[in-house]
């Protein structure tokens, strides 16, 4: 609408955007000038209104008149006005009451006494001409002129502020809240959205995941930050990481300072990559004294931050230059490299399986020797080779469950794989152009992807007449609850191209292999648009890829997302259930005589096999003897031996190793040992083997002797449960009441089953074996005692779990799931502790057993310990009796932070060689022994120990003092090599059954009662508030069964603004959306519950700053 006058000296004038359009330009017309009219002299007759929405131009055209001599002067050819019919924008007289003064006083002074026609054109139905009329202009002062036009029109219209004022109330409706650029977290990310900064991804304030009776936090890193170290930070929707040095932990933050100048703070934060002791305590000093001195909360860090008042970068100019000089080093190695690192693919891919490798490996295999120091590749050497390996978004992909105090482990695609995904990626780029009419060839029915498109969109109109689709990342429960099974005729039979298509949206979907940045996101988006089927999707993301692949029967509406994103390097996932080990041929002919037959005691006691009735693998006993004194009893707890049957060479063993505990994911069961070697062949029986852990202990719980023997059980073994043995002793275990009683399920829950074996119950014991099982739990109680006084934990708080049953569906492998119908019935509910703890007790004395005994002989086994824990003991020991014990002891739950700092103090567990304490349970060294018929590193123990007692008994000495581990197994050099990878399987084995599978359980349970009222659950919820993500979201808690929620911008509904929200915030909350496949549930606000008077602060140490040193 609005144009500007001609350039000085030039006649032409550049135009002006009106209403954001720019002004057209009528064809053939010598365009010279571009003149804004005076829009209150626009006089317009006849019935122009609100139809005539948007105005798109107003071009003055004109030609110079020879006759005039003035060269200013010109004659008025035509006037265009134009517009286009948008409903409700606003009428003429509002769009013409823009004015452009100095543009009227330009018009007037060129065109005096001239009556200008405008033509009305385009949608004008009904229109006339209208006229301006330029009344004659007296004096030749062109200033003059301007002041009397600015008058004029200071009389004739009100306000500014007013005249918009007016608008906003007269066009309410209208306003439409403008897009997010920012890509939230888990969100994709592209050239339009807004580069996260680095704080963005730095507070991780998802709830601790502790692995049962032990305090490792299965969802954190296993290495800790020290001060001094550098660390590359980046999120997930930053495309450029930055480096920063850790500054300590003062007052439950994190604090860092970056390669950029700047401060900040975080909690939680992950890196994959990490330089220890890159600065020295001396380079930090100007930096550390310029942080606050006082505890302060975080919205007053976050406040200074903004403001600049951090640590100036004269302060940390020692830290920026050798950051700096960090960063060009490593440039300079990948130049040199360039060839190499860019085609590394071609040097480490493999036809057709996965590799798993450290970064120290790929860069044994990229890097020559040259840049290797003392047989360690230099730090800015192995950073060129991150960064070369994180710029290939097919190839490598650090697995980020799986970091471990070395180095994350790079999942390298197989070459296979990749030809897949550069194949659909051409068919997809082929179809959309032919689409859009870009090719010479237009017919888009001869692309193979308008193939898959037919077959899959049968396949998904066949799938809705039975389940109803849904935005919850699950397609909806079977309408038809009777069972049926999917027939020949029923399965769709895929072509190879739709296959490769299908493995596509698997890799997309299912495995989630690309980067939220990746371009590779477009090509699984496009099948979804070009499907047609999706219309009502949010978006087409990932999440509707799940959906699909469900749809189109590739994987049932029941299959865990988890499974695919936690995944066992070296095994395939199975579609449906269970997973895919290599092939090792027949395993039952690797299982040998017992090589310690002749060691083998006869147990001539009653065995007490306590553990649920379901128990397929029976590893553990416990047993009673007493001695000459009253006051003295020998503890032996036998556990089933494999190993002495399975050598530590065998196919067996490899096969172990891959999968490295049972898995017991429901729906998902998973042994660790192959099925031949059933549990008939190794669960403790009458006249089995075992292996047995024996303790000399005194009534007070003083451990007087301990031994190790290879035995059999000659005696009684009775199986009894928990719940039985508390009954027949009376000593029923205390809790501390937590009120956490909460149960929810959907479909129905069968019977319990019949115990696979005979059962003991309390009335069938005699009183020679109640005896027996009560002092057992009097002994294990007094050596529990001693752990108490030594720091362990006293209770760990019942966490929510899943269970689901498949006892109604029809049990066989298939390849379709489109055509079966049912659904898995689903109990939610809060783990309940052991009815007695004499199994925990003389369990875990059995560990302390085993890693004593090695200890002693120089023998290197797994050892489990904390020695972070060690370096801030008195630390620990202030802060669990003062702070975090009480609480459990209450029956309160310490909240997160309580738990984040308790996890600063002790770090995690670490698999290592070396014997260590271990705080939380209160023992001075620990390992596990107990259940090798579950667990890999168990085995690995009792293969060592045995071998060790064979030394013994061939060489007739004991081998205590010993250093040499030639005749074991195992070397300590070869464990070394070993530990790494097997910590890093067991925590994804772990993670996957009590975090990510374990939610995704719930939450389709949760879907299934919101969306289809399969149970009842709350209208409404109690929110609280955990953080607040910048102006973009709210993460806090619910009260249902502690799931974590993420309120959004735009579902506040006005109750609270973002910038008031405070952590400690509660909310009366209402369910958005529930998305299984994202883990992720979404509130809408409905009214403030409880409301933070002030700035609360987060950390737990509030009276003073204090660093843990690590």
């Amino acid at each position: 609408m609005l144009f500007s006058a001609p350039a000085p000296g030039t006649g032409i004038c550049p135009p002006l955007v009106a209403f954001g359009v720019a002004p057209p330009v009528p064809i053939g017309i010598p365009v010279v000038a571009h003149v804004p009219l005076a829009m209150a002299e626009l006089d317009v007759d006849g019935p122009v209104g609100t139809e005539f929405a948007q105005v798109l131009a107003v071009a003055v055209v004109y030609e110079p008149d020879s006759s005039v001599d003035e060269p200013d002067a010109c004659d008025i050819e035509a006037i265009s006005l134009r517009w286009e019919g948008v409903s409700g924008m606003p009428d003429m007289d509002d769009i013409f009451s823009i004015p452009d003064i100095c543009a009227r006083a330009l018009l007037a002074s060129i065109v005096p006494q001239k009556v200008l026609t405008v033509q009305l054109f385009e949608n004008m139905t009904g229109a006339t001409l209208a006229t301006v009329y330029h009344p004659k202009q007296t004096g030749n002062d062109p200033l003059a002129q301007l002041h009397a036009l600015q008058k004029e029109e200071a009389e004739k219209k009100p306000n500014i502020r007013e005249r918009l004022r007016k608008w906003n109330e007269e066009n309410k409706d209208e306003v439409k809240s403008i897009l997010s650029d920012f890509a939230d977290a888990g969100e994709l990310s592209n050239s339009v959205t807004r580069p996260q900064n680095v704080s963005m991804g730095t507070f991780d304030v998802s709830a601790p995941l502790f692995d049962g009776d032990e305090l490792g936090d299965l969802r954190s890193d296993d290495a800790i930050l020290r001060i001094g170290d550098m660390v590359e930070l980046s999120s997930e929707g930053s495309r450029r990481p930055m480096l920063a040095i850790c500054l300590g932990r003062y007052n439950g933050f994190d604090h860092y300072y970056t390669s950029s100048g700047k401060w900040f703070v975080g909690l939680g934060v992950k890196s994959l990559f990490v330089v220890r002791n890159f600065v020295s305590p001396d380079e930090l000093e100007p930096v550390l004294k310029e942080l606050p001195s006082e505890a302060v909360p975080l919205e007053t860090l976050n406040a200074l931050q903004d403001l600049g008042h951090g640590p100036s970068r004269v302060a940390g100019a020692k830290l920026l230059r050798k950051m700096l000089t960090f960063a060009q080093d490593s440039e300079a190695v990948y130049q040199e490299n360039a060839g190499t690192l860019d085609a590394s693919s071609a040097f480490i891919g493999d036809p057709v399986k996965h590799r798993y490798l450290t970064l120290y490996e790929i860069a044994e295999l990229l890097l020559p020797e040259s840049y290797q120091n003392g047989g360690k590749f230099e730090p800015a050497a192995l950073y060129a080779v991150h960064r070369a390996l994180l710029q290939d978004e097919v190839f490598f992909r650090p697995l980020r469950q799986t970091g471990h105090r070395r180095s994350y482990l790079f999942e390298i695609s197989p070459l296979s794989e990749v030809h897949i995904i550069q194949k659909v990626e051409k068919l997809v780029r082929d179809y959309v152009e032919k689409d859009m009419g870009l090719r010479k060839d237009n017919n888009r029915s001869s692309s193979p992807v308008y193939s898959f498109i037919k077959n899959a969109r049968k396949l998904i109109d066949q799938s809705r007449e039975n389940r109803q689709w849904t935005g919850s990342g699950v397609i909806g429960p079977s309408k038809a609850k009777a069972p049926s099974k999917a027939s020949e005729k029923e399965a769709h039979q895929w072509s190879p191209t739709d296959l490769e298509i299908l493995q596509f949206m698997e890799l997309w979907a299912s495995y989630q292999k690309f980067p939220a940045h990746s371009p590779l996101q477009c090509f699984g988006s496009a099948i979804l648009r070009a499907l047609d089927r999706y219309e009502n999707a949010e978006n087409y993301t990932a999440s509707t890829g799940w959906t699909f692949l469900q749809e189109v029967g590739w994987i049932p509406s029941w299959e865990i997302p988890a499974r695919y994103n936690i995944r066992f390097p070296g095994v395939e996932i199975k579609r449906g259930g269970s997973y895919i080990r290599p092939y090792f041929g027949n395993l039952l002919r690797h299982v040998k005589k017992d090589t310690l037959a002749l060691l083998r005691k006869p147990w001539k006691l009653t065995a007490f096999c306590i553990d649920s009735e379901t128990t397929m693998d029976i590893d553990d006993a416990v047993s009673l003897e007493k001695t000459s004194d009253p006051n003295q009893f020998w503890i032996h707890i036998h556990v089933a031996d494999p190993a002495s049957s399975i050598q530590a060479e065998t196919p067996v063993a490899k096969f172990a190793e891959l999968v490295p505990e049972t898995i017991y994911l429901p729906g998902h069961f998973e042994r660790m040992l192959p099925q031949a070697l059933g549990p008939d062949i190794f669960s403790l029986a009458p006249n089995k083997s075992c292996l047995t852990f024996s303790a000399l202990v005194q009534k007070d719980g003083t451990i007087l002797k301990t031994d190790i023997t290879p035995g059999v059980l000659k005696g009684s073994v009775l199986y009894m449960t928990d719940e039985d043995v508390a009954s027949a002793i009376n000593d029923r275990r205390e809790y501390p009441n937590t009120g956490q009683n909460d149960e929810m399920s959907v479909g129905p829950i069968p019977k319990p089953k019949l115990p696979p074996r005979k059962m003991t119950r309390p009335h069938l014991l005699n009183e020679d074996q109640k005896s027996e099982l009560a002092l057992l739990s009097e002994l294990g109680k007094a050596i529990h005692a001693r752990r108490l006084e030594k720091g362990a934990t006293p209770f760990f708080h019942p966490r929510p779990e899943a269970m689901a049953y498949f006892d109604h569906l029809p049990q066989q492998d298939i390849e379709n799931f489109t055509s079966l119908t049912g659904d898995p019935a689903i109990r939610i509910g809060y783990s309940q502790g052991s009815a007695t703890d004499l199994v925990e007790n003389t369990m875990r004395l059995a560990g302390e057993i085993a890693a004593q005994w090695c200890y002693q002989r120089g023998i290197p086994i797994p050892y489990r310990s904390q020695p972070h824990a060690a370096q801030n003991i008195a630390q620990l020991q202030k802060y669990t009796s003062e702070v975090f014990y009480p609480l459990l002891k209450e029956g309160i739950k310490p909240d997160d932070n309580q738990w984040r700092q308790l996890w600063s103090l002790t770090g995690n567990d670490e698999l290592t060689t070396t014997a260590g304490p271990y705080f939380t349970l209160g023992v001075d060294m620990y390992t596990k022994a107990t259940s090798p018929l579950r667990r890999f590193s168990d085995l690995i123990v009792h293969w060592q120990i045995e071998a060790a007692l064979l030394k013994e008994h061939t060489s007739g000495t004991s081998l205590v003092g010993n250093k040499d581990d030639s005749f074991l197994p195992f070397s300590r050099q070869r464990l070394d090599r070993m530990l790494p990878m097997i910590r890093v399987r067991e925590k994804q084995a772990r993670a996957l059954i009590r975090g990510d599978g374990a939610d995704q359980w719930i939450l389709q349970a949760l879907v299934r009662a919101w969306r289809f009222g399969e149970a009842k659950i709350p209208e409404t919820f109690q929110f609280t508030v955990l953080h607040v993500n910048g102006r973009r979201s709210i993460q806090g808690r619910l009260n249902w069964f502690e799931r974590t929620a993420i309120l959004r911008s735009e579902t506040m509904n006005d109750v609270v603004k973002m910038a008031e929200a405070r952590v400690g915030d509660v909310y009366e909350v209402e369910l958005h959306n529930v998305n299984v496949h994202a883990n992720q549930v979404i509130v809408k606000a409905l009214k403030v519950l409880e409301k933070v008077a002030g700035p609360e602060i987060v950390g737990p140490e509030v009276n003073q700053v204090e660093a843990v040193q690590i």
